[in-house]
């Protein structure tokens, strides 16, 4: 007879088998990198001199770079998913077998908390704002700094809720990164910047070491 126990620990592996390879975490790593680049372009005067020079010349048909770059992020997530799912089926998962992504990795809890500390962090900055104790450029810098804290607190909740080491200490470092932001000179569009390749270059590590021990695993099987 199978225990609960059993079936606990077969649903964890199924979970963490989505994340094995590494994949994941490229995937999430090209969406903080091209987010901020996005956010940090949108900011930048010669960018919006282009635009306004392209509009002038050919009409608001013309402002279409500027919804590119913000839809560059999601639209590579989308294509990234794509040649995930092409790479695992025709090699990585072929003799294993495929499983369908949870919709869910982490208790809905998690995702509530996580929320919270967004907001927790925003309202710090503001109240310690009208306190006299930062300067207006601080909430700005809390915005991306508690994105990290909220961040961190998910990778590090969903690190425990499968088992996976390597979330729990990316969080750790992500949410210390983060925290620095605040004590940085940088204006919103360099902290934007800042912040997502942080979390890119950690995630892309993780993501290549991950991927390059899958696949001396499936070479050394074959």
């Amino acid at each position: 007879m199978t225990s609960p126990s059993d079936v606990e620990r077969l649903i964890q592996d199924t979970r963490r088998y989505e994340f094995g390879d590494g994949l994941r975490d490229i995937q999430m790593a090209i969406y903080f990198a091209l987010s901020s680049v996005a956010v940090w372009l949108v900011f930048q005067p010669f960018w919006v001199t282009l635009l306004g020079d392209l509009v002038e010349r050919y009409g608001r048909g013309a402002a279409w770079p500027g919804i590119l770059v913000m839809l560059i992020a999601p639209l590579a997530v989308i294509g990234m998913l794509g040649l995930m799912n092409f790479v695992r089926k025709r090699w990585l998962w072929r003799e294993s077998g495929m499983v369908k992504p949870a919709r869910w990795i982490v208790p809905r809890r998690v995702t509530v908390l996580s929320v919270v500390i967004l907001l927790a962090g925003l309202a710090f900055a503001v109240f310690a704002r009208r306190q006299g104790w930062v300067e207006d450029s601080f909430i700005l810098r809390m915005l991306w700094t508690a994105s990290g804290w909220s961040f961190a607190y998910t990778l590090i909740s969903m690190g425990r809720e499968i088992d996976l080491d390597r979330y729990l200490l990316i969080g750790a470092i992500g949410g210390l990164l983060s925290t620095f932001l605040l004590f940085l000179p940088l204006t919103f569009a360099v902290a934007a910047l800042v912040f997502g390749l942080s979390w890119g270059v950690l995630l892309s590590i993780s993501g290549i070491l991950t991927l390059r021990r899958a696949v001396d695993a499936r070479t050394a099987g074959e």
